[in-house]
């Protein structure tokens, strides 16, 4: 049976009626419809209940009820999950962990909504992720230890097989590779790996772990270790090449590292292994360099800068004249200097300032000793000095003299003492300030790469900031730090953890830029939140049905855009609905 709509026109109006009817075939098989009754005049809100009445009549699961009753009893992540789980199956990481719910977990929680790894068990059960996995038995809170430990075996294999699959994703994986070091501390707990050292997370009170890290330029990472906290950034290149050799059988590779790492030895060992390098020289070293002696010999100011460069032989490299570049070789080395006119008023301006800021902390230090009402210790004078002109970065350039003076002190009952105070008198060295202002605005890059243009060496250089991306990236939105486990293994598998995570956060956003949208990894995870799996069902019935949240039409674009239409056909969420009912009820 059905709802039949008549209409009929008569004396220029349209009328509309509805009946019920039933479809048969008569004796010739042709099929025709009997009148079951006549309804008449319906509104549209009428017709359309009558319609449900009747397929309620003839379906064994449908039943009628009023809004109220019906309810959602559990909801499960389901959107960010797919999202994110296309990227894993992208990467081939389904295959390299075969049996990797746990591993898959603690990835997509860190990009999510990142929980202690003990907790990750409790929210990988609210998502959808084991009915991807088809996987009904809840893990023991001590299975995702365990997966630790056999992460951090496989680190190495691990590398190999996601620098092979990024040949694939990242199509700047020829172009070079960015290295940088950094540290990150634990709390509360004793860690043999964990030393003091040199923090860049302004914690030195920290036992703290340092990390290794490579990405391409488009920030993909595929090398990190882990090392001792005390670890020094120019100590780790060594076997970051023999890994190059070793692991990613790489026999010619464009290296971008920090200018922190270069020495002679380190230069020395990549021309030998064959490998290409850019870099920065550090500023005292530069100080020293007989090239820079050569191509800057006197500082340069505000008013005869330009004079200076063009005497100088420096030649301007863009239309508006605020860079300008000089080049020379030393054997395979190239060494770029490069002046830049904004950094160069820049670094003027910056120690005028800390100059300023020290004149007036002696001023305030001499007013302070001046009425002192008791002797002052000398030692402890000069450590204060010392502290004030390492923090001012004026070292060697500011000199300060401690001298001593006997000040007079009443007392309440009118009588008289000596105490010793000092006196504080500062004067610039000008030799030393003459040389610290001929590094003002001058940058020198230095390659072996002879065949690759000035601008690009210098571009590239600039590009490294991926990699400080990356760290800040993974302390902040993936939550690296603080770390709370206890043996060096599962210390290092959790960095693995927040690098992979990294990885497929990095991706969403390449993936974006390459479709011309500018949005965050962040805001799109958090666009995608509202679409869930929801279990409904009648307050006076035990059966249950799942239902995925209406999705809006931007979330339907990034289905699209990150190919998870597979995911949302009908015979994947029956999957789901089977394996879901069948593991809550």
């Amino acid at each position: 049976m059905f709802l039949k709509k008549v209409t009929i026109k008569k004396e220029g109006k349209t009328y509309s009626y509805y009946k019920i009817v039933a479809s048969y075939r008569d004796k010739d098989g042709k099929p025709k419809h009997r009148l079951i009754q006549n309804l008449g005049v319906l509104s549209d809100e009428d017709a359309t209940r009558m319609k449900m009445i009747l397929q309620v009549q003839q379906d064994a699961d449908l039943s009628l009820t009023k809004s109220s009753d019906i309810v959602v009893t559990k909801h499960w992540m389901f959107l960010p999950i797919l999202l994110l789980h296309s990227l894993w199956e992208k990467f081939n990481l389904h295959r390299f962990f075969s049996n990797g719910l746990l591993t898959e977990a603690m990835v997509l929680n860190r990009c999510i909504e990142p929980r202690s790894k003990i907790h990750v068990m409790e929210w990988v059960q609210d998502t959808v992720l084991p009915a991807i996995h088809r996987s009904s038995a809840k893990p023991s809170d001590f299975a995702v230890y365990r997966e630790l430990d056999d992460l951090n075996k496989r680190e190495s294999a691990l590398q190999a097989h996601l620098y092979q699959q990024l040949l694939q994703f990242d199509p700047s994986v020829g172009e070079g590779f960015f290295y940088d070091i950094t540290s990150t501390y634990l709390e509360g707990s004793k860690c043999v790996i964990a030393k003091l050292g040199y923090s860049r997370d302004h914690r030195p009170d920290l036992q703290q772990i340092v990390i290794a890290l490579m990405v391409t330029p488009l920030g993909s990472p595929f090398y990190w270790k882990v090392l001792e906290g005390n670890t020094q950034d120019v100590t780790t290149l060594p076997d970051v090449v023999k890994e190059l050799k070793k692991r990613f059988g790489l026999t010619r590779c464009h290296l971008v590292f920090d200018r922190g790492m270069v020495s002679d030895d380190h230069l020395n060992l990549l021309e030998r292994q064959e490998l290409t390098y850019l870099s920065a020289m550090d500023k005292d070293e530069m100080a020293s360099h007989s090239l820079f002696n050569e191509f800057m010999p006197e500082p340069a100011s505000k008013d005869d800068y330009e004079q200076i460069l063009a005497l100088h032989e420096f030649q301007p490299t863009d239309e508006n004249q605020f860079f300008y570049t000089r080049e020379g070789q030393i054997d395979q080395r190239r060494f770029i200097f490069s002046f830049d006119v904004t950094r160069f008023y820049e670094d003027i301006e910056s120690r005028e300032k800390r100059v300023a800021q020290a004149m007036a902390w002696i001023t305030e230090k001499n007013d302070s000793l001046a009425v002192a009402k008791k002797s002052r210790n000398k030692e402890t004078i000069e450590r204060d000095i010392k502290t004030m002109i390492a923090k001012r970065k004026l070292k060697s350039v500011l000199l300060v003299t401690v001298t001593p003076i006997e000040l007079t002190v009443t007392k309440s009952d009118k009588t008289t003492r000596i105490v010793q105070s000092f006196r504080l008198s500062a004067e610039i060295d000008k030799n030393k300030e003459q040389q610290k202002r001929r590094l003002d605005g001058i940058t020198c890059f230095i390659t072996n790469d002879l065949n690759i243009p000035q601008r690009d060496v210098i571009q590239k250089y600039r590009e490294k900031n991926k990699i400080e991306e990356a760290f800040r990236e993974m302390k902040s939105q993936l939550a690296l730090r603080p770390i709370y486990l206890t043996r060096p293994e599962r210390v290092k598998a959790h960095v693995s953890i927040c690098i992979i995570a990294y990885l497929l956060i990095n991706s969403i956003e390449i993936i974006l830029r390459n479709s011309g949208i500018a949005l965050s990894s962040e805001e799109l995870l958090r666009q995608v939140s509202s679409c869930q799996l929801n279990q409904v069902g009648l307050k006076s019935s035990t059966q249950r049905s799942l239902t995925i949240t209406e999705m809006t039409e931007q979330q339907e674009q990034w289905v699209k855009l990150f190919h998870c239409e597979k995911m949302m056909k009908p015979k994947v969420i029956n999957q789901f609905d089977d394996f879901l009912l069948k593991n809550t009820l």
